[in-house]
C-alpha cells in the first residue's frame, strides 16, 4: 500500500515521484503556460506536497526544461522511426513523417498542447532545446528537396537560400499545424482528415513546386 502524509498526499522521498511530477508538469504547463503555473499547481496535479517537488527539482524552470525535453525526445524518435535513409526528393518519406507526427499528437495530447503553448515563447534552456531540435530537423529536411542544377556561384547561393527557407517553412508548418489541432487548440474543431490533407498537400508543394504531385498525395 502506498504511503501518504496526514493530508493524504504522497511523500517527497519516493524515487518514483520524479517522473510522476514531470508528468504533472507537462499537463499543467500545457494548460496554463509557464507564467501562470506555480509549484503548488504542479504539486496539486501530482497529488504530492510542494516539498516533494523541491526535493527532486530546483523549481519550475527546471521542470519546464525537463517537460520540453520529453516532448522533443519523443518527436525525434517518432521522426527517426518514420523515415529510413532516403534519396533527395523523397516525397514518400516526407508524407510518412507528417503522418507519424500527426499520430503522435493523437496519442500524446498533453505533450502536443505543451509544444503548442511553449514553442513560440521559449527562452533560456528551453530555447536552446528548441533551436537544437529545429536545426536537427532542418538539416534532415534537405533530403526531401529535389536535386537541381545551377550554374555559377550566384545561382547556387540563391538556390541554397530558397531551399533553406523552404525547409524551415516545411518544419514549422508541419509541427505547428499538428500541435494547434490538439484538444482546445485553434484547429481542434476542424475535421481532422481535412487538416491532415491540407498539411500533406502544402508540404508537397513546398518541397517540389516544379514537380507533378506524387502518387503518395491523397
Amino acid at each position: 500500500m502506498m504511503a501518504t502524509t496526514k493530508n493524504g498526499k504522497q511523500p517527497a522521498h519516493r524515487p518514483s515521484r520524479r517522473q510522476h511530477i514531470i508528468d504533472a508538469a507537462v499537463r499543467v504547463f500545457g494548460r496554463n503556460g509557464f507564467a501562470e503555473t506555480s509549484i503548488q499547481d504542479i504539486a496539486d496535479e501530482a497529488q504530492v506536497v510542494p516539498t516533494a517537488v523541491y526535493y527532486h527539482f530546483d523549481g519550475k524552470e527546471e521542470l519546464l526544461e525537463l517537460a520540453m525535453r520529453r516532448v522533443f525526445d519523443q518527436l525525434n524518435a517518432v521522426v527517426e522511426a518514420a523515415r529510413p535513409e532516403s534519396e533527395p526528393g523523397d516525397a514518400e518519406g516526407l508524407l510518412r513523417v507528417i503522418d507519424a507526427v500527426w499520430d503522435w499528437v493523437e496519442q500524446n495530447p498533453d505533450e502536443a498542447r505543451l509544444y503548442q503553448v511553449q514553442i513560440a515563447s521559449a527562452n533560456g534552456n528551453v530555447k536552446v532545446l528548441r533551436d537544437e531540435f529545429e536545426q536537427r530537423h532542418i538539416q534532415r529536411g534537405y533530403d526531401y528537396l529535389p536535386e537541381g542544377t545551377t550554374r555559377g556561384p550566384r545561382a547556387a547561393k540563391a538556390r541554397h537560400a530558397a531551399q533553406a527557407l523552404a525547409v524551415r517553412t516545411l518544419i514549422s508548418t508541419t509541427m505547428l499545424v499538428t500541435a494547434l489541432r490538439a484538444e482546445g487548440g485553434p484547429l481542434s474543431q476542424l475535421p481532422p482528415q481535412a487538416v491532415l490533407e491540407a498539411v500533406r498537400s502544402l508540404a508537397l508543394r513546398i518541397v517540389a513546386a516544379d514537380r507533378k504531385p506524387t502518387t503518395a498525395q491523397r
